[in-house]
C-alpha cells in the first residue's frame, strides 16, 4: 500500500525556504515567474518524507492499479493530488488498460474526471461508447460536459456512434451530440442535422450558428441569411450570424437599425446611431 503524502504541501515548504533564502535578492513577481522551474527542480530533490526518494521517483516503482488506488485514497481523504502521482499513472506500463477498466466500475465523480483526463493526456484511444453514455445518461453535468469535449476532439472517430445515438436521444441531450458533430467534415447526414438544429433552436442562434460556421459548408449560407433578415432579431444575434456568414465566405451588408436594442446601446454608449452592417 502506498503511503498517502501531500507532496504539494512539501513543495509549498520548498518555496517558502527558497523565498526566505532569497529575501532582498528577488522580487515577488520574479518568484512567480520561476514557479515552473522551481517545481521541476523540486521533482529531483531527495526528501526525508519520501524515504530519501525524489517526487519524480517516489511513485514509479508501483503498478498502475496500486497507483490508481492511491489516487482514490487521496480523493477520499481530501489530500491534494500531485502531478507526480498522475504522471506516474500515465507513464505506467499498463496504465491505459487499468484506467479504461476503471471506468466500468468507478462511481466517484472526481475520480472519473481524473481518469478521463489522464486517458486524454496519454493519447489513449477514446472509449466512444462509454463517453457517449456519460454525455447522454444520468451522470453529473461535469462528467457529461468533459465527455462531450473529448468526443469533440475525436469527432471523426466517434461520428457513426454519435449519429446512431442522435436518433433516439432525449431532446435535452441533443445539444451535446450536435456540438460533437459540428467537428465532423464532409458528411451530408451531419449537415442536415446541424441545419435542423439551427432552425429549431431559435432561442440560441449564436451557438447553433457557430456550429454551422465550424462545420464549414457554404450550403448553410441561405439558412443563415434567412435568419439574419429577421425583423425582430437582436443585435447580439445579428453579429453572431454575420460572423458565421463571413466564416463561410458570404457577406451581409444591408443597413439595419439597432438603436433601440439594449445590447447595442450599451456597447455604443447609449447613442441612437444606425448600425451599418
Amino acid at each position: 500500500m502506498i503511503k498517502i503524502i501531500d507532496i504539494d504541501a512539501l513543495f509549498d515548504k520548498y518555496i517558502e525556504k527558497y523565498v526566505y533564502e532569497n529575501i532582498g535578492k528577488i522580487k515577488p513577481d520574479e518568484i512567480e515567474d520561476k514557479i515552473a522551474d522551481l517545481y521541476k527542480d523540486f521533482g529531483d530533490k531527495p526528501l526525508d518524507e519520501l524515504g530519501g526518494r525524489t517526487p519524480n521517483t517516489f511513485y514509479r516503482e508501483y503498478a498502475s492499479k496500486e497507483l490508481l488506488d492511491c489516487l482514490k485514497e487521496h480523493v477520499e481523504k481530501e489530500v491534494a493530488v500531485s502531478d507526480f502521482l498522475l504522471e506516474a499513472i500515465i507513464a505506467s506500463e499498463d496504465g491505459e488498460k487499468t484506467l479504461v477498466g476503471a471506468l466500468d466500475y468507478e462511481e466517484c465523480e472526481e475520480m472519473v474526471a481524473y481518469i478521463m483526463n489522464m486517458l486524454s493526456d496519454m493519447g489513449a484511444k477514446v472509449p466512444v461508447e462509454k463517453y457517449l453514455g456519460f454525455a447522454l445518461w444520468d451522470y453529473p453535468d461535469s462528467i457529461g460536459e468533459l465527455a462531450t469535449e473529448i468526443l469533440c476532439n475525436a469527432a471523426e472517430e466517434a461520428k457513426e456512434a454519435v449519429l446512431a445515438a442522435y436518433k433516439d436521444a432525449a431532446e435535452d441531450k441533443k445539444p451535446r451530440l450536435t456540438e460533437i458533430l459540428s467537428n465532423v467534415k464532409g458528411d451530408d447526414r451531419v449537415f442536415d442535422i446541424l441545419v435542423a438544429e439551427f432552425a429549431k433552436n431559435t432561442d440560441n442562434i449564436p451557438l447553433y450558428a457557430s456550429y454551422l460556421a465550424k462545420y464549414g459548408d457554404e450550403r448553410a449560407l441561405p439558412f443563415l441569411m434567412t435568419a439574419i433578415e429577421g425583423e425582430k432579431i437582436s443585435y447580439a444575434d445579428f453579429e453572431e450570424l454575420r460572423f458565421a456568414i463571413e466564416a463561410l465566405g458570404g457577406k451581409y451588408d444591408k443597413e439595419r437599425d439597432f438603436s433601440q436594442d439594449k445590447t447595442y446601446k450599451k456597447i455604443k454608449g447609449g447613442k441612437n446611431n444606425i448600425k451599418r452592417a
